[in-house]
């Protein structure tokens, strides 16, 4: 994508385009320069457009009253972050800022496929704001890196035992945190859920453990390692923690991975952001930005209506990229600014 430089609208902005000419981009920015991860990439060559070494992403934000400025310079192997024109004291300072709430087409993938698309799915939304479950996977995924090495080396059970002690106390953490959020979360998800399908449906979410006592998961954690030594030996890789575990999403009081259909699964997701921008807004005191990425053509008619009319009430700022304008013009949504994007290049066009 080309250079750009854009001032949004406070309230909503609606960027309009065929597939593949920059739309997906531009959310991509915002969601990147706030979690230095982006929600289609884990490689950051593809952030880099083709031939440049460098990408650059300069964000004025203010949230909770407080001005900030962030920039991420990212290279192929690295990236660089400054906060307010100097480097962040920690990553916990960092994203203790913006939230925004992401409803994007890979997210259907996600719910729906291996465990670890329900994990990220989970953790993106308890990440938000909770600086325990920040520093706790960021210290878990060392300790994981290097008792993976440690196990692939064919190392002692002596030398392996300090990484084992750090998985457990920070996979606690972990635990603890999706846990909790799951407690707060579920009750917000399954009534939004039952509006969705108009009382003809249920759902929740269900996690491999139902006790956030520390006690207890550290116990367990201890059982679970030890249980899987032989084969940890065997496979020369961590197979238990946090990282492993399965979030169970249920429709009906079926897994949805194996009986749900797509609409369901639309169902599923909308809910669960509807629920979790609600359980946000309660627990700041701060409406979440909103990123909704090709919203008109992953929900129907009637599932956009219930969203658009849940958008409508809010007054927070809204981002929304589109092939086709028409069903939010159509909904009412009109007051905003609207954007036409081709080739990387946007100007703004009359709605």
């Amino acid at each position: 994508m080309a250079r750009l430089d854009w001032t949004p609208d406070l309230r909503l902005n609606v960027i309009i385009g065929d597939n593949a000419q920059g739309k997906t981009s531009i959310l991509e920015s915002i969601y990147l320069a706030v979690y230095l991860k982006s929600f289609r990439s884990a490689r950051n060559e593809n952030l880099i457009q083709y031939n440049k070494r460098t990408a650059v992403i300069n964000i004025n934000l203010r949230s909770f009253d407080i001005d900030r400025i962030i920039k991420v310079i990212i290279r192929k192997e690295r990236k660089e972050v400054h906060l307010n024109d100097k480097k962040p004291d920690s990553y916990q300072d960092f994203f203790s800022g913006l939230s925004p709430v992401l409803f994007s087409p890979e997210e259907l993938q996600l719910i729906g496929g291996a465990p670890g698309g329900r994990r990220t799915f989970l953790d993106r939304a308890v990440f938000q704001g909770n600086r325990s479950f920040i520093q706790a996977s960021i210290e878990y995924a060392r300790h994981l890196r290097q008792r993976n090495k440690l196990l692939k080396e064919g190392r002692t059970s002596d030398e392996i035992y300090p990484w084992t002690l750090g998985l457990i106390r920070t996979g606690i953490i972990i635990r603890a945190e999706r846990i909790h959020y799951l407690e707060r979360l579920n009750p917000f998800f399954m009534e939004v859920f039952r509006l969705v399908t108009d009382n003809r449906e249920s759902a929740e979410i269900e996690y491999p453990f139902k006790d956030r006592n520390i006690i207890f998961l550290e116990n367990e954690s201890f059982k679970e390692f030890e249980r899987s030594r032989e084969r940890e030996i065997i496979w020369k890789q961590t197979l238990v923690g946090p990282h492993r575990d399965d979030p169970v999403f249920m429709i009906n009081g079926k897994p949805l991975r194996q009986y749900a259909s797509q609409g369901q699964q639309r169902s599923f997701i909308l809910a669960f952001k509807i629920a979790q921008i609600i359980e946000l807004e309660q627990r700041t005191g701060e409406i979440p930005v909103l990123l909704l990425d090709d919203l008109t053509s992953e929900l129907d008619q009637k599932r956009q209506k219930f969203f658009l009319d849940f958008i409508q009430q809010r007054s927070g700022q809204v981002f929304i990229t589109t092939t086709d304008v028409d069903p939010l013009i159509r909904r009412g949504l009109t007051e905003g600014s609207f954007y036409a994007i081709e080739g990387g290049v946007m100007r703004s066009v009359a709605n």
